[in-house]
């Protein structure tokens, strides 16, 4: 490749391109956000709220008379995953009672046998970009 003159033209097109890039860099570096918020709830006493960027979540643990355990989540928007740590299991939404008020609404979990409710499971219940641990 022959080296050719820097024109005018020439080097005002990469600093254009570079105005451009240093911009680009700069506006992804100041609003980059950390997608994983991660907050700590206990359910020793049967129940637990934490505050997330959309709200308070409330989440409450309920024993069936089958024997069954029921995981009820009052949160302003619809969970995207709870997932058990130990077997590692995805949970499904049983049930979803909507309030058109907005108010929190209400997410049923039923939680299947082979997760055992004991201090050493936790579940991991993610809300938008917000994940929060539930301990027993």
């Amino acid at each position: 490749m022959a080296a050719e003159k820097l024109t005018t033209a020439r080097l005002v097109q990469i600093l254009v391109v570079l105005i451009l890039l240093i911009a680009a860099f700069t506006w992804r570096t100041f609003n980059y956000s950390n997608t994983q918020n991660k907050d700590q709830c206990s359910l020793n006493s049967g129940a637990c709220s934490v505050g997330i960027s959309g709200g308070t979540v409330e989440i409450k643990l309920f024993n069936q008379e089958d024997g069954g355990v029921v995981l009820r989540v009052n949160s302003p928007e619809k969970p995207v995953s709870l997932t058990s740590i130990f077997p590692k299991t995805n949970i499904d939404i049983t049930e979803s009672m909507d309030n058109e008020n907005g108010v929190l609404n209400a997410y049923v979990y039923t939680l299947p046998d082979d997760v055992e409710i004991s201090q050493t499971q936790k579940l991991l219940l993610v809300i938008d970009q917000d994940q929060i641990e539930i301990n027993f």
